[in-house]
Parts: C-alpha cells; structure tokens; sequence
C-alpha cells in the first residue's frame, strides 16, 4: 500500500528507481493483416484467482483472453514456421553467422549450437576477444609498505541483479546458461561494507533513503527533506503525485484511451515526470542522476516506457480500472512465454533451484566480476565442431541475394554466404554496412553515447569518509567541466576476497555531454580528468598515490529515444524487405540495456533461429515423466493455457527479431497480481518452491511438465495418494 504522506510517496518511486541505476520507412509491398487480440475479451480476476489450482488457469488470464479454436502443436509449427528459416534439404548443413562476439552474440550462438541441427555457427567479432564491453584486468601492485598483490581493474559491467525485484525474468536465462556451462558453483553474491547511495549536489554528498525501515534511517530521511536543497519543491510534488496516483484527480490531461485501443504520444522522462508532478525540480536535481548512472542519457530525450519508468508511464496511460490496482503490474506476455520454456527445459531443476536461492540476495557475479562467464560461453563453444570464431575480422558490409546473406570482410576474396545471420551489433552500425545503402533508414536514426571509463586504486583504505555503492551526478550539479555521470565505491562491493587492500573507484565521464563530439578524450586525459573529480568532490588529494586505467567505449550504450518502438516497427519491414527475412537483429539496441536483458535477447534470437518457429522451444518428453503422477492431472502449460486458449502461439520474435513492435502494445501486455509471480521477493507463499523453513520441495513435485505453480498439479506419492 502506499504511504499516506506525500513525502514517503515520493520515496518510493524514487528509490524503486534508484534501486536499479547503479548497475548498468520502407515496408513490405503488402502488409500481413493484424493478429487477433488475445486480451480483448475480459474475464474475471478475482474468479481465477480463486480457482488456479483445479482450473488450469495462466498467468494471462487474469490479464483477459479471447478463445480461439484449439490446435495441435504439429499444426502451429507448421503455420508459425517462417520462410527464412525452413531448410529445404535437411542433409545440407545450414550456414549461420553471428556478427558480434559481446554477451549477446555468445548466448545466441550458445543456444544455435546446442539447438540448431544441421548447422556450422561462424562468429565474426571485430576485436581480438569475446564479451564486448565486459572487460577487466588484473594488476599488480605494491602497497605503502613494499608488500604485493594484486587488484581487479574492470572496465565494464561487473556483476548483475540478481532479478529478486523485477517484473522479467531475464535472469533465467542466465541461470540456464550456468547450468549448462556448469559454472553455477562459481557464482557469489557480493554484499556492500553499506548499502549507502548518494547523489553529488551541488557541491556534496547526498545520502539517499534507506529503504531498511529504522528510527536512525527515518530521522536522517526527515532532516535531509528539511535541509538539503536537492529536495526543493519534493513535497509538493509527492503530493501532486499522491494524488495522481491514486486517481483522485486525473493523472493526465489527456483523454485516457480505451482497452487495448490506441497507445497516447510518448514522451521523454523530463515530460512525463513533469506531467505527473507539476514541477521539475525533483527530475533535474535526483532523477537526472539515475538516469547517469543507468543510461549515461539525457532525460529530455529518453523515451518514459522504455526506461525503469515503464510501470508508472503504462499505469498513467490507461483509464482507470481494477487492473491497476495496488498490487498488481503490467506483465508482458513474453515473459510467461519465457517461464514456462524455461520450466520445460533440459535445466529446469537447476534453473529452479538458482532462481529460488537467488531471492534472498541482490547481486551475482563471480570472483572475477562476469569475465568466468564470458570465458566458460567462449570455452564452450570453441570445443564444438560445429563453431568457428573469427576474431579481429570486422564485417564491412551486408546485403541480401538469391536467398543468401553476403557477408563481406576486409580480408575475405569474395563474400561469405550464409542462410541467416544474427546480428548483434550497434544498430546505426548495422544501418551503414547493409546494402544497398540507406535500406535502414530507422535504424540509421539510432544513437548511443560514448563513457569513458576510469579506475583509479589507492593504497590508503581510508580515503572514502561516505562508505557505500557511490554516487551519481545529477545534470544540475554545477561545475562539472568534466561531464562527470557518477562514481562507484569498488573498494566497498568486491567480488573476490583476494585483493590488496585500498581504496579503489570507478569514475564514469561523458554519456550524453559529449553527444555529437568528433574527437574524445585519450586515455590520459580521461585519468586527469577521474582524479580533477574526486579531488574536486571527494578531497582525495593530487598526491596520493595512485593506480589508474582508462578505457573508451564508444557507443556502448544505445538510446531509446522518444518514438522508439515506432521506430522499430519500421525496423521490421525495412529488414524483412532489405533481407527477405534471413536477418534477424538482437541486443540492447532493440531491448532492454544490460547484461541479463542482452542475454535474453541472444536467447529469443538463437532459439528462434535454430527452431524455426514460435515458442514453446522446449518440452518435456513423454518418457521422462514418472509413474508417480496422475495423468488426468499430468499437466503441460502451452497446450492446456495458451495455446488451447489463444490458438496459434503469438511470434513475439519474428524472422527480423523485431516482430514484437509491430502490434498495438496492449495487445500483450496486461495487469497481473505481483504475488503470484515465481521467484521474487514479492512472490506468495503458495507459489514458491521452497517452504518455510527454507527448504526445498520434493524433487518429484518440480517435475510437472513446465506447471508455474508447485500445487497446480496434483502428485501422487509412492504410496499412490495425491498430495
């Protein structure tokens, strides 16, 4: 329930936010006809609650569904399955090629060569090495006293949420993965000397709320409010917001829009935020921050329903109803799709069992940040023979004919053919190897911004007065010259306890200050540039000594700009025309930034590739189900709640990657009560794997074919009476 004091309101949203920012028109000559909508008949929530455990109900549901005519699967792999992707002669292997060797490239290719029959996988990767951004470098060093050791410099992302308090399940991806590599037993959960957070304004440290309910954490949240000038205008605007929120004024000016009917305009974080407030002030001074240290973004110009906003901007789009209720969230069709898959896989235990251990933690990474990851996918799939890595070889250009995708590289005679490629990279790259040229208008539009990324390691231990994760810089602090976007406390959240001690930080510069730059910072410069920083903020002195590495990542993190998802949309037919529908695209530029969104985006791409059709990609066979279960009760998930319901399974993917775009955005989506959800923190207790001691249920009762529900199914046991 929400607070009733406008201030705590305020708080929350802000800090459910701030929560996530410190870890990273051509169409086809006729256009397909509109796919039925699946929720445009409503049904009664509060009837299927009730019922889920006798009534096979989904997730989907509760959202609203329309009953099409029942079909086999053989039948709607046979409708779904796409061109581009049907091989005529099965004893010729399909040639694939992966453009980009990051962490979105690898898991497509993971998922190609375990699942892709009759294929030779090439990866093209332009440097010398896998995991793209993810980077790091072990140091030696010498302390004060002359002792040596070693530190941990990273340069990218270095470990991930572990999905406990989102509304994706991304995460799952990974843990397939891990269990597949068999990794699992590698990862750890790093925790913070302080769970601190700060943003820098205007000329110092600002603690944010705590949200550890305390009486030390109320008062200091009640004296920053009355104190700090970051807070200007915040009680006002938590009022305003209060009272949006709760419908008893009109969210928006605007006509609200009908159920699934038209989507309103989209608008950027600074508007939609102003909208909702009445004021800008608390978007400069904080949000501004968090959208640094997530995007490196300008929130003038990033799109509301795609950044960490999208729950608020949906609920404020749509009249109001039950279905925005406390409690219950806009849920994406795609990501039951992706649970039940995954439930009916090869790892479905194990995925399970780290799912569920990982609810009582925030963070996983390795000893050695995410590069365990990255060598165990490379590893992996250089022991294959069906997997060719070709490093240092850059694709220069793209383009379509008889069927094939040409792929051209500087030191090839002539050009590679290949039945279809997934291509990972930058999307305005894309746009400008494809040819003919200017096939990709849309994509050519993209942008993504350009960090510069500092570590700087101290011997002394003693520099940081402020423990904590860091500190983001808001667009309104004043003198930063230096286009600063934030500071993180490495020394205070490692992921290997071997280490030499010090004070180690990560300083992050540029983002969207230098938008529209010709020429960046060197290296060199980028370190003078971190230590002018946090002796300027932090009082670390010019003399202490230091070891410093810089790296420059150019447009390492794409911007979802207002308009995107029509831009999209127009990516897809610009692509099925360019490519006939062998290419299909995956990665942040089209999703999700991050590593877990990037991971899932590989997964969709690879198994929709080396499937050929539309979920579900995984069941579970017939003779892997044990005597100990009911038939009648034997229940498998796609035949008796989607499929059966909806008819044909929606292609939420494509032969473009990009399918998803071009459906009224209602169409999918839809409100569902967060506690029925698996493996979150918010999760009921009916609907975990574990009981309330902790431990696990009867390994027997997690093998109902992909069940989201552990007492949806009824189990009998060796004595033959159901549980």
């Amino acid at each position: 329930m929400i607070s009733q004091r406008p201030e705590h309101v305020l708080i929350s949203l802000l800090r459910s936010v701030y929560n996530n920012a410190q870890h990273s028109a051509l169409r086809l000559t006729a256009r397909r006809p509109a796919r039925p909508t699946l929720f445009s008949k409503r049904c009664s929530s509060a009837r299927h609650l009730t019922t889920l455990s006798y009534s096979k109900s989904c997730p989907c549901l509760s959202i609203g569904c329309q009953k099409q005519s029942t079909s086999s699967h053989a039948t709607r792999r046979g409708r779904t399955q796409s061109y581009a992707t049907t091989h005529g002669d099965e004893t010729k292997p399909r040639e694939i090629a992966v453009l980009g060797a990051g962490i979105t490239g690898l898991t497509a290719a993971h998922y190609l060569a375990r699942h892709a029959t009759n294929a030779r996988i090439t990866i093209y990767e332009a440097s010398s090495r896998p995991g793209g951004w993810i980077k790091a470098n072990r140091v030696e060093i010498e302390g004060d006293e002359g002792q040596r050791g070693h530190v941990l410099l990273q340069n990218g992302p270095r470990m991930l949420r572990s999905g406990a308090s989102s509304l994706k399940y991304d995460d799952l991806v990974l843990y397939d993965v891990l269990a597949s590599l068999n990794i699992a037993d590698k990862i750890r959960h790093p925790k913070a000397v302080s769970g601190n957070r700060y943003l820098y304004y205007p000329d110092h440290l600002v603690k944010m709320p705590s949200p550890e309910l305390s009486m030390d954490n109320l008062v200091g949240a009640v004296q920053s409010f009355l104190t700090e000038p970051i807070w200007s205008g915040g009680l006002q605007a938590a009022y305003n917001f209060w009272v949006s929120y709760n419908k008893t004024l009109g969210p928006s000016p605007r006509p609200h829009s009908g159920f699934p009917g038209e989507v309103p305009a989209d608008e950027s974080v600074m508007q939609f935020l102003t909208r909702i407030l009445n004021d800008d002030r608390i978007a400069k001074n904080v949000v501004s921050g968090m959208m640094h240290g997530i995007y490196g973004g300008d929130m003038n110009k990033l799109s509301a329903k795609h950044t960490v906003f999208d729950q608020l901007w949906y609920r404020f789009s749509r009249s109001p109803d039950r279905d925005t209720n406390l409690g219950w969230s806009w849920v994406h069709l795609k990501e039951w799709f992706l649970l039940y898959d995954l439930l009916n896989g090869p790892n479905r235990l194990k995925i399970i069992e780290l799912a569920e251990n990982a609810v009582d933690f925030k963070f996983l990474a390795f000893e050695d940040g995410l590069l365990s990851l990255v060598k165990a996918l490379e590893k992996d799939l250089s022991t294959r023979g069906n997997v060719t890595f070709k490093y240092n070889t850059p694709v220069t250009s793209l383009r379509h004919e008889k069927g094939k995708v040409l792929v051209t590289t500087p030191e090839a005679t002539q050009p590679a053919q290949y039945d279809h490629v997934i291509c990972t990279l930058f999307s305005k790259h894309l746009a400008q190897i494809t040819e003919p040229q200017n096939s990709l208008p849309s994509l050519a539009e993209t942008h993504a911004v350009t960090i510069m990324v500092v570590n700087l390691w101290y011997p002394n231990a003693n520099l940081l007065s402020e423990g904590g994760f860091g500190y983001l810089i808001p667009s309104s602090t004043p003198d930063n010259d230096e286009g600063a976007l934030g500071v993180l406390f490495d020394s205070d959240l490692q992921t290997g306890g071997d280490e030499m001690p010090g004070t180690k930080l990560t300083v992050m510069l540029g983002g969207h200050y230098w938008d529209g730059w010709k020429h960046f910072p060197s290296e060199e410069l980028g370190i003078a540039m971190a230590k002018n920083v946090v002796r300027r903020q932090l009082g670390i002195s010019e003399n202490e000594k230091v070891v410093a590495g810089a790296r420059l990542c150019r447009d390492c993190l794409p911007q979802h700009f207002v308009g995107h998802r029509d831009r999209m949309e127009k990516a897809h037919y610009e692509l099925m025309s360019t490519f006939q529908g062998h290419l299909t695209v995956a990665g942040p530029s089209y999703t999700a930034v991050g590593v877990l969104p990037a991971m899932r985006a590989g997964f969709d791409a690879g198994m929709r590739v080396a499937r050929g059709h539309t979920q579900p990609w995984f069941r579970i066979p017939q003779n892997g189900r044990t005597s100990q279960y009911v038939k009648a009760r034997d229940i498998d998930w796609w035949d008796q709640d989607l499929s059966s319901r909806h008819g044909e399974t929606p292609d939420m993917i494509g032969a473009s990657g990009l399918e998803q775009f071009t459906e009224n955005e209602w169409t999918h989506l839809g409100s569902y009560p967060r506690n029925l959800m698996l493996f979150r923190k918010f999760s009921r207790e009916s609907v975990r794997f574990k009981d309330a001691d902790g431990h696990f249920l009867d390994v027997d009762r997690r093998l109902i074919k992909n069940c989201p529900y552990p007492h949806a199914g009824m189990v009998v046991s060796r004595q033959g009476k159901s549980d």
